[in-house]
């Protein structure tokens, strides 16, 4: 009797683990980039930006005046979106006059009144590169919120590449603190900015540190393995929820960047950080966002990826994982996005760019062999 109770348990548990968690919508050849709490999709395809509605299907988001690309990377609970784009812009100084640029490669904000618009560029006076190519060095937008604010980073050289907070027609800059580059990954509501510092009294030997400002203040938020002031360690923060919890990687050994490993990992609002593992038989990971309630989403795997931030420009680059896309809450751990869509679908999950708070999940994968973007619903909300 007892027998076959165990055998009955067993079965019941069968069709739990292997359920539908996520039913899935193919974008088609967008490559998504962002999700907003209205269900909104903005990503990229034959270089230009795009957004996705469900009900009013795709749009092109258009150019900068005199420009060839645009590159969407944020959208906001206001629909407002925010990238990268080239055409006619103007570098700007504090100190110095300002330059009119054609080809600048600038963040842009969209929204559905007024187009798309160059915020232009911002230049520290500090000499090289500004002063010999004022108009050669770009900035990107990674994230903006709802007050309209806008983070990235500038692609310059190393010594010189810094990340920026824009609000309200006004520049502040984040760095450069040493000869890694900094950079400004994400903003939440409440003004909170998260992204990387390099160490000013390293030259050429780390990776950086993952940092939060607030209010303009740093916090050098650490790595695994401690503070570790000469940066062997290497981390970066990639977002914050509204909560105050800040998602990335952090090294789990020295020589980050030459073979040493990382994983992804959740700073608490206490400022504690806790490692999130891999996937089994993975040994590296990286976490890019997370929600409102604490769920993550990321990539693990075994292959590291090198991401320039301008190959025209500088050897310097980000780190992420080639394998696969997870995502991790606290009661269920790091689950395997693709054990969680409808086996025999043919689709395969490749990457996961954004999570909503109600769980839905953009990313790029492939469809019967042919790549695709995609949007993941959760069958159930909540279901953490």
């Amino acid at each position: 009797m007892k027998q076959r109770i165990l055998i009955a348990f067993v079965l019941l548990l069968v069709p739990i683990a292997g359920a539908q968690v996520y039913t899935i919508t193919d974008l088609g050849s967008l490559s998504p980039t962002a999700i907003n709490t209205w269900g909104q999709v903005v990503g990229n395809r034959g270089g230009h930006a795009w957004i996705w509605t469900r009900f009013g299907g795709f749009e092109d988001l258009g150019l900068l005046p005199g420009g060839n690309f645009s590159m969407a990377a944020s959208i906001n609970d206001l629909g407002e979106v925010v990238g990268t784009a080239d055409g006619i812009g103007v570098e700007s100084y504090a100190d110095f006059p300002a330059n009119q640029c054609t080809g600048l490669i600038q963040p842009f904000v969209w929204t559905r009144t007024t187009g798309m618009n160059g915020l232009g560029t911002r230049a520290l006076n500090d000499g090289f590169p500004w002063v010999d190519n004022p108009c050669f060095i770009p900035e990107f937008a990674t994230k903006n919120n709802i007050l309209g604010q806008v983070v990235g980073y500038t692609g310059a050289f190393a010594t010189y590449q810094y990340g920026f907070l824009f609000s309200k027609d006004s520049w502040i800059s984040y760095g450069p603190f040493g000869d890694t580059p900094d950079s400004a990954n994400a903003v939440n509501r409440t003004g909170q900015v998260v992204g990387q510092v390099g160490d000013d009294e390293c030259t050429g030997c780390s990776p950086g540190h993952a940092a939060s400002w607030t209010n303009g203040v740093m916090v050098d938020l650490g790595t695994l393995g401690g503070t570790d002031p000469h940066y062997l360690y290497g981390s970066s923060a990639n977002d914050v929820n509204d909560q105050g919890q800040i998602v990335g990687w952090s090294g789990t050994s020295v020589d980050t960047f030459d073979g040493g490993t990382f994983h992804a990992v959740l700073w608490t609002k206490t400022g504690s950080i806790r490692d999130l593992g891999t996937l089994p038989g993975d040994t590296i990971s990286t976490a890019w966002r997370t929600n409102f309630f604490g769920q993550v989403i990321g990539s693990s795997g075994n292959t590291r990826v090198y991401t320039l931030y301008d190959a025209t420009l500088d050897p310097c680059c980000s780190l992420g994982v080639s394998g696969r896309p997870f995502i991790w809450s606290e009661h269920r751990g790091m689950r395997d996005l693709n054990t969680l869509i409808r086996a025999n679908s043919g689709w395969v999950v490749k990457s996961a760019t954004d999570i909503n708070v109600w769980g839905q999940i953009v990313g790029s994968g492939t469809l019967n062999g042919q790549p695709r973007g995609f949007l993941l619903t959760p069958k159930e909300l909540f279901d953490f």
